[in-house]
């Protein structure tokens, strides 16, 4: 969820264990923790808060109501990291940003296990604002490197697949262990145990951090603290209000987007920079892929996740289809990564527009297996359990063909003044597409189309036929305008 940024060395090398600097490891623990308790819960929260929260509602508008709470949330989860990390440059200091948002994590993850709806509320709103403190932890992992360090590269590919450990094993524990055996509610108390843990042996072994993390520009640490914490405690209830009202929210989103746009937009006129000018066009042509590749891919989380549930035949819990993407991540991409560099090394290596196609095609494929699995396979309303699997294994694979390349492209694009806000723009893409992604989920319930009203598994095949369309439709586009946008990139690639 954070940034990689560039930093001056600080780190001799020594006391290294396997390589990497000791305080790495500790890193990659902890990032597996937080990643732990993040994906514990997401693996049934859109059904969860459908079934203890509106269930009343009947099953279409309780499904619908939780699409759209569960997008809302996890919006504000890839949103407040902006501000967040001013806080953690200007007033808490990298290290006591991350510590804190390690402990209010784990106390939003243990309310959002209240039964009644406002103490859930509360438990996702102060989990969502102590995410935010987190965005320094991917900062601090390239703090041991000097820039020039061969090492630094192979820190990141480890801390991606600390990453994507601890977004595979959740919800083996959490759900289908836990949740399924216990209730879903417990699910949520395994979840915090993993930020919990994290939380203690990240405040156990920060000091193996001080030589590396630079001093200055932030409060003193009592003072800071309260500060921060305080302002938490203070704005936590009025957004929790606001999760409460997801079309409010959404509108929020879009303003706020929509004014950064703006800014960069005015920006370019007084610029008068022709060259930089066409770089944002550029940035932003980008932009429009990655918010439509992850409004497809979020899916997971609200529609993909009801469908596996009510329409899949499988011999395990369906939130074990969480796991998948994580899976695949881990297997593919090493091989990835010794992809681009061995085309590169032939002259073949893709185009930065050219991959953001490829990648959008490739999840475009993945719904079009899904319409075909649920229009020609499917018996009783359900289809077999390798239909989703296919779908996660093409989405993964878009997913490595774009996205490791996203954030070092802004750096790249962006006026070197504007480079932060740039990318925070380009990380809200992210919040964007989890609240289209929950809108495009609403249309499963039931579709509105000229032959009709379409229910149950057929609604699915309905909005993932469009899905497999529309995706394809622009993929095609961006692989055929790939040289157009790279001449507006002006050598970036």
């Amino acid at each position: 969820m954070s940034t990689e940024i560039s930093i001056e060395p600080r780190a001799p090398r020594t006391n290294d264990v396997w390589g990497h600097p000791r305080a790495l490891w500790m890193l990659l623990v902890v990032t597996t923790g937080f990643n732990f308790a993040l994906y514990g819960f997401r693996a049934y929260l859109a059904p969860y808060i459908a079934q203890h929260f509106f269930a009343a509602l009947g099953a279409a508008a309780a499904q619908r109501q939780a699409d759209l709470v569960t997008s809302g949330f996890l919006a504000l989860v890839y949103a407040t990291p902006i501000v967040g990390g001013y806080v953690a440059d200007k007033i808490l200091g990298e290290v006591r940003a991350v510590a804190i948002s390690f402990w209010l994590g784990t106390v939003g993850t243990l309310l959002m296990a209240l039964p009644a709806l406002r103490g859930f509320e509360i438990g996702m709103a102060l989990y969502a604002l102590a995410i935010g403190l987190n965005i320094p932890l991917t900062v601090l992992i390239g703090r041991n490197y000097a820039d020039t360090d061969p090492r630094r590269e192979g820190a990141y590919t480890l801390y991606y697949l600390a990453i994507n450990l601890g977004a595979f094993v959740a919800p083996f524990l959490c759900a289908d262990f836990v949740g399924q055996r216990f209730g879903y509610r417990w699910g949520f108390i395994a979840s915090a145990a993993g930020m919990a843990l994290a939380a203690v042996i990240f405040q156990a072994r920060q000091r193996t951090l001080r030589p590396v993390v630079p001093g200055g520009g932030h409060l003193s640490g009592a003072k800071a603290t309260v500060l921060v914490i305080g302002a938490i405690a203070v704005l936590t209830y009025p957004i929790a209000l606001l999760l409460s009202q997801p079309q409010i929210l959404s509108g929020a989103m879009y303003a706020l987007m929509g004014l950064l746009v703006l800014y960069f937009i005015v920006s370019c006129i007084r610029r008068g920079d022709r060259v930089q000018t066409q770089k944002y066009a550029a940035l932003l042509l980008l932009f429009v892929a990655l918010v439509l590749y992850w409004t497809f891919s979020f899916q997971s989380v609200t529609s993909l996740n009801f469908f596996a549930r009510n329409h899949v035949n499988a011999p395990f819990n369906y939130t074990v289809f969480q796991a998948a993407n994580p899976l695949y991540i881990l297997i593919f991409a090493p091989f990835l990564a010794m992809l681009w560099p061995w085309l590169g090394r032939r002259g073949k290596d893709p185009s930065t527009p050219r991959k953001f196609g490829i990648g959008l095609l490739f999840i475009a494929l993945g719904y079009g297996l899904l319409f075909a699995a649920i229009h020609f396979g499917a018996e009783g309303g359900k289809v077999g359990w390798g239909a989703l699997a296919g779908y996660y294994l093409l989405a993964t694979l878009g997913e490595l063909a774009l996205m490791p390349i996203g954030y070092a492209l802004v750096g790249l694009l962006a006026a070197p003044e504007e480079s932060s806000l740039a990318m925070g723009g380009w990380f809200f893409g992210l919040a964007l597409a989890y609240q289209l992604g929950g809108w495009v989920a609403t249309l499963t319930t039931g579709v509105s189309a000229a032959a009709g009203t379409h229910v149950g598994i057929a609604a699915y095949a309905h909005v993932y036929a469009q899905m497999f369309v529309v995706g394809g439709v622009i993929s095609l586009v961006f692989l055929v305008a790939a040289p157009w946008i790279g001449k507006l990139m002006h050598g970036a690639h």
